[in-house]
């Protein structure tokens, strides 16, 4: 039961409010003022009823040793959780990992923000505020915090100003695959026709080539984890089919009847996962397979200078891609099935990178109303005769 005690006037905080927990144990806490004590007994009683009720003694973990205890208990493969921990030892722990979780609030978490701004990209930092309330929720799951600072509507994740994507043309196209190795020459091209990321290039084997149902299937990846190459789903696990255009077509069966496969045996997901069988269609100069800084050492930049292409972010591999998105866009294909082809998550985030390449609106708004209900001009006309 609930009450407050008067401990009498020789007391500077004089009013003791005391309850017993859900487990039977008393608590209490004073205040100078009995008012102040009735509103703090009242919020605190609502919140047993109603099962909000969290121990003030459970938050005293400090915020680095319950981020430890939370990345231990995921699921994640190998590579995101090489990631995750990057990200809290880098960005979490030296700067509010020794506070215990009861003293994080709102405002602790948007100073955090605030200092993260002047050392990463705001992309970047939404990124990280991210990954800081998904651990501070689990908190609030767990009973050791009430609620979730970084949810508090005073928090503001940096704003993001996306540029427009500038597709590459044709002609820059055709430039950069032609300035490539012989023997991966049809590596931009899978990217430019078909849309894929790199590493499910690099993964590609040939059984996931369909020649006859024009189809390529991307199943698997690879990827880079504690400096050893694996294999892995597609990201987001999103296995999918897609179109095969005779130009890549002809493109890979020449590459295949030139150069073959190259059976490999790779870990599953991480370094120490069960080995897997790939007949790879890329590989390097061993026979190995391909990596990144392989790739764009040996390939992708001297590509991009023999074609005349400036060197920058916006001309990474990811280019090929935008080019894909960008000539399907332009020649009606919906915008859902070129999410699906490429792989997104949701189709409102390929619109949201791609709405500025689809064809304009009006002049098929306009001829579709046209068709409809007819000339208006000519429509006048009949009702006058009538």
């Amino acid at each position: 039961m609930a009450h407050i005690r008067d401990r009498g006037k020789d007391h500077e905080r004089r009013w003791q409010a005391r309850y017993r927990d859900p487990d039977g144990h008393e608590k209490s806490r004073t205040f100078a003022r009995k008012v102040d004590a009735q509103r703090w007994l009242d919020q605190v009683t609502a919140d047993l009823v109603t099962g909000r009720y969290v121990d003030p003694r459970a938050g005293r973990v400090a915020l680095a040793d319950f981020a430890a205890q939370w990345l231990k208990s995921q699921t994640f493969d190998a590579s995101t959780r090489e990631t995750m921990e990057s990200r809290v030892r880098t960005h979490i722990l030296p700067t509010i990992g020794d506070m215990e979780l009861r003293h994080l609030k709102p405002s602790t978490v948007q100073a955090w923000v605030r200092s993260r701004q002047t050392v990463v990209a705001p992309s970047y930092c939404r990124l990280l505020l991210s990954n800081l309330s998904t651990i501070l929720a689990a908190a609030v799951e767990d009973g050791l915090i009430p609620s979730n600072p970084c949810a508090a509507s005073s928090v503001k994740a940096p704003r993001v100003d996306r540029p427009r994507v500038v597709p590459w043309s044709v002609d820059t196209v055709h430039r950069v695959i032609d300035a490539h190795p012989y023997g991966l020459r049809a590596v931009p091209m899978l990217g430019a026709g078909c849309g894929l990321r790199q590493g499910e290039i690099f993964g590609l084997t040939v059984d996931a080539v369909d020649f006859l149902r024009r189809v390529v299937r991307v199943h698997q990846q690879l990827r880079l984890v504690d400096n050893r190459v694996v294999l892995a789903p597609p990201k987001g696990g999103r296995e999918r089919e897609v179109p095969l255009p005779n130009v890549v077509s002809l493109a890979l069966a020449e590459h295949l009847q030139r150069f073959g496969t190259s059976t490999v045996a790779l870990p599953w997901r991480e370094p120490k996962g069960e080995e897997r069988r790939a007949a790879l269609l890329f590989t390097n100069r061993t026979r190995g397979p391909l990596t990144r800084a392989y790739y764009t050492h040996n390939a992708w930049k001297p590509a991009l200078l023999g074609a005349g292409v400036e060197r920058s972010r916006e001309n990474g591999m990811h280019a090929l891609r935008h080019h894909y998105a960008s000539v399907l866009l332009e020649n009606g294909v919906s915008i859902r099935a070129v999410s699906e082809y490429l792989g997104h998550h949701d189709p409102g985030f390929t619109l949201r990178t791609y709405a500025h390449l689809m064809p304009e609106s009006e002049d098929r708004a306009r001829a579709a109303i046209d068709a409809a209900l007819g000339n208006p001009a000519e429509s006048s006309r009949n009702a006058k005769q009538a």
